[in-house]
C-alpha cells in the first residue's frame, strides 16, 4: 500500500515538473528602464537596461564620445529619480535563463572592454604628454607647464609630504610638527633594525640609477576591434614606471629627512564626539603596530607602486600617533584634489537638509567606531572607514560657520599628489625622445580615430538609445561568432529577437527615448510595467493626500512659494513645474522661457562679476522652457542635497521589483 502511495505521489510530482518546464525556462527576467527628460545630463530622455542589481547606460561625454557606464541600482535610483528628480517607467522583459546570460555577458563584456580602450587612451596620452616634458627639458632647459600636462603629469600620495614644486613647504604648529618628525623617525629606526643601517641610502641610490636608466615603451599596433571580443592588453607604460620609481624615492627621502605632514594633509579635531576612548587607545595602538610592520615590509617589496603605500602608511601612522597623544582622533585629508566645493549662497537656502547630511556622516562614523570597539579589532580596511567618515563629517560642519566646504570626492586612500619635479629624470638624448614622440603621436592619434569610428557620439544615430539595442544585437548574435559569418545579419538578428525577446526593435526609427519605450512595451515579451515617480512626485503625493486643496495645488505648482522645492542654483531659473497640469503646459512653458530671457539679459550685465554663469544658466532656461510650449515636459528642478540614507531607511531603494 505505501509503495502504491510512493509510485502516485511521484507521479504526480514528475507531471508537475512536466508543467513547470516551460515557465522553468523563463524563469529570468531583465528591467529595462526610461527616464523622462529633464535639464542636466540627457536632457531629452535617458534609456538604461537592469540585470539583477546591475545597471548598464551610454552616456554622452565631453569628449564627443559615448560611452558604457555600469551603476549599482540603489545609486542608479537615486542619482535619476531623487536627486535629478526624474520619473522613471520600468519594464519587466522575461527571457530563458540562456538569453539572460547572452545579455548579461555582452553588457559586461563591453563595458570592461571600453574601460581597458579608454584607459589606453589615457595612457598614450600622458606618455605623450611626459616625453613632451623630457624633450622640451632636454632642449630648452626647461619643461613649459600646460594645464593638460600640469593635470595628468602628477606622483599620488607625495603632496602629504611636500608641497608642489616651487612652493615652500607649510606645516603646523611647532610642537605637532616636531612630534611628527618623531614618529618618523621611530620608522626609520625599525627599518634599520630590520634591514641595516646602510639600507635606505642604498635604496636610494639604486631607484635614482633606475629612473636614469629608463627608455621609453614599446607600444604595442592598435586593435581596432569595436565589439569587445578582445581586451587590449595592458601596458606598463613608461610614464608610469618613472612615476612609481620617483613616488618611491620620495618614501625613502621622507624616512630619511623625517619631515613633518603638510598642513592640509592633517585633519585636526578637539570636538568632544571625537574623544578617543580606553577601548579605541587599545585598539589603535595595535593599527599602529600593523601599519609599522607593513610599512618595513613594503620597502623591499617587489610590487611596483610600493612608495605610495609607503607614503601612506607613514601618514596614517603619523595621525594615529597623534591621536594617541592628544586623546582625540587625527587624520589625514582623503578628500580628491578635484572635488566639488560649495558657497554658503550655494546651500543656506537648504540648510536642513544639510543638518540630515551632517547627521547621516556622524552616524556612519560611529556606526563604525562601535563596531571596531566591540570587536576589540580596527582592521585597515576599516580605518579607511572612519577616515573617509571623518572627512566627511567634520567638511559638512563648516556649513554650521556659513563657511565653503567640501560636497563629495573623499577617497579610500588619501592620495594628495605633486606635479612631476625637476629630477632626476632618464638619461634619454632628445633624438631618442623625438622619434619616441612622434611614434605616439601616430599611436594616440590611430586609437584615437578608431575610438571615434566605433564610438562617436551622434544625437540620432549613436545616442543612449540606440547604443543600448545595438549592444542587445550583438548579444543575440553572439552564438554564431565562433562559425562563418551568416550572409544576412540582419535577417538573423531579427529572427534571434523574436525567438527571444518576443519582437524586433528596429534601430534607425527607435532613437528617440520615449519612442523607444513603447517600442518595447509593445514588441519585446514584457510582462509587467510600472511607472516610478520622481523625488517630487512621491512627496506631492503625500501632500495631496493629507491636504487636497485648491490652495496647496496651487503653491506647489511654482517655485515661488512651493514648499517641496527650494532653488538650486545648478537649475536654470524657472517659475513654473510643468509636470503637473498638461492643459496649462504651453502657458507655464512660455513664462518659464520669459525667465530664461530675464535671467540672460541680467546675465549681459553680471558677465564681469559672474563670469558669464547667469547668462549661460539664462540661454539654459530658454532651451529647456521651449520644448514646453509644444506640450513636452521638461521643467522638474534637482534636489542636490538629499540624503541617501534617509530614503534608503525610508524604503525608498528597497523595492526588490526595480
Amino acid at each position: 500500500m505505501m509503495r502504491s502511495s510512493l509510485h502516485a505521489v511521484g507521479v504526480h510530482a514528475l507531471m508537475a515538473a512536466l508543467v513547470m518546464l516551460p515557465s522553468a525556462a523563463m524563469a529570468a527576467g531583465f528591467n529595462y528602464l526610461y527616464i523622462e527628460a529633464s535639464e542636466g545630463n540627457s536632457s531629452g530622455g535617458h534609456t538604461a537596461i537592469q540585470f539583477g542589481d546591475e545597471i548598464y547606460h551610454y552616456q554622452h561625454v565631453d569628449s564627443g564620445l559615448i560611452r558604457l557606464f555600469r551603476q549599482e541600482k540603489a545609486g542608479f535610483h537615486f542619482t535619476y529619480r531623487y536627486l535629478q528628480n526624474r520619473p522613471m517607467h520600468l519594464s519587466r522583459i522575461e527571457v530563458s535563463e540562456d538569453t539572460f546570460d547572452l545579455l548579461k555577458d555582452q553588457f559586461k563584456w563591453q563595458f570592461l572592454a571600453q574601460e581597458r580602450q579608454f584607459k589606453l587612451l589615457g595612457d598614450l596620452h600622458k606618455e605623450r604628454l611626459f616625453i613632451r616634458h623630457l624633450l622640451q627639458k632636454a632642449t630648452a632647459g626647461h619643461a613649459v607647464v600646460d594645464a593638460d600636462a600640469a593635470s595628468a603629469l602628477r606622483l599620488k600620495g607625495v603632496g602629504l609630504f611636500y608641497p608642489e614644486p616651487g612652493q615652500q613647504s607649510q606645516h603646523t604648529d611647532s610642537n605637532l610638527t616636531k612630534q611628527q618628525s618623531l614618529s618618523v623617525q621611530s620608522l626609520r629606526q625599525k627599518v634599520e633594525q630590520r634591514y641595516g643601517p646602510d639600507f635606505l641610502p642604498r635604496r636610494r641610490a639604486m631607484l635614482e640609477a633606475q629612473i636614469k636608466a629608463l627608455a621609453p615603451s614599446h607600444w604595442p599596433a592598435i586593435d581596432s576591434d569595436s565589439a569587445g571580443d578582445k581586451f587590449p592588453a595592458p601596458i606598463y607604460s613608461f610614464t608610469e614606471r618613472y612615476s612609481d620609481s620617483l613616488t618611491a624615492l620620495f618614501a625613502i627621502k621622507a624616512l630619511i629627512d623625517a619631515p613633518p605632514l603638510r598642513s592640509d594633509a592633517l585633519l585636526l579635531t578637539n570636538r568632544p564626539a571625537f574623544k578617543v576612548s580606553e577601548t579605541e587607545r587599545r585598539i589603535l595602538q595595535e593599527l599602529r603596530n600593523d601599519l609599522e610592520a607593513r610599512l618595513v615590509k613594503a620597502l623591499d617589496s617587489n610590487r611596483p607602486d610600493w612608495g605610495y603605500a609607503v607614503l601612506v602608511n607613514m601618514a596614517r601612522y603619523i595621525a594615529i600617533d597623534a591621536s594617541l597623544q592628544s586623546g582625540y582622533w587625527v587624520f589625514i585629508d582623503d578628500f580628491a584634489e578635484n572635488s566639488e566645493r560649495v558657497r554658503p549662497e550655494q546651500y543656506l537656502e537648504h540648510s536642513a537638509r544639510i543638518r540630515i547630511l551632517t547627521s547621516d556622516a556622524k552616524a556612519a562614523l560611529n556606526q563604525v567606531r562601535l563596531s571596531a570597539a566591540s570587536r576589540l579589532r580596527l582592521t585597515e580596511s576599516e580605518y579607511s572607514q572612519i577616515e573617509m567618515a571623518a572627512n566627511r563629517y567634520t567638511e559638512l560642519l563648516n556649513s554650521e560657520q556659513r563657511h565653503d566646504f567640501r560636497y563629495n570626492g573623499e577617497k579610500a586612500l588619501p592620495s594628495k599628489s605633486i606635479g612631476f619635479p625637476d629630477g632626476p629624470v632618464p638619461n634619454l638624448t632628445p633624438e631618442q625622445l623625438t622619434t619616441a614622440l612622434s611614434a605616439l603621436d601616430n599611436l594616440e592619434n590611430s586609437l584615437l580615430e578608431t575610438l571615434q569610428q566605433n564610438y562617436r557620439y551622434d544625437l540620432l544615430s549613436r545616442n543612449c538609445v540606440t547604443e543600448l539595442f545595438r549592444t542587445i544585437n550583438q548579444a543575440l548574435l553572439s552564438p554564431y561568432r565562433s562559425g562563418d559569418e551568416p550572409a544576412d545579419l540582419e535577417a538573423l538578428t531579427i529572427k534571434e529577437s523574436e525567438k527571444r525577446l518576443g519582437g524586433y526593435v528596429e534601430i534607425p526609427y527607435n532613437f528617440v527615448p520615449f519612442v523607444a519605450y513603447q517600442s518595447v512595451l509593445d514588441r519585446y515579451h514584457v510582462t509587467e510595467s510600472r511607472d516610478l515617480d520622481s523625488y517630487r512626485g512621491l512627496e506631492l503625493a503625500k501632500l495631496s493626500a493629507s491636504q487636497n486643496d485648491p490652495i496647496t495645488a496651487l503653491r506647489e505648482s511654482n517655485t515661488l512659494s512651493s514648499r517641496l522645492y527650494q532653488y538650486n542654483p545648478d537649475d536654470a531659473l524657472f517659475v513654473f513645474f510643468t509636470d503637473d497640469n498638461v492643459l496649462l503646459r504651453p502657458v507655464f512653458g512660455l513664462v518659464n522661457t520669459g525667465a530664461g530671457i530675464g535671467q540672460s539679459v541680467y546675465g549681459v550685465f553680471s558677465w564681469p562679476m559672474d563670469s558669464g554663469k547667469n547668462l549661460q544658466s539664462g540661454a539654459t532656461g530658454i532651451l529647456m522652457s521651449l520644448p514646453e510650449l509644444f506640450f513636452f515636459n521638461m521643467r522638474k528642478g534637482s534636489y542636490k542635497y538629499l540624503s541617501f540614507n534617509q530614503l534608503s531607511h525610508a524604503g525608498l531603494l528597497d523595492d526588490r521589483f526595480y
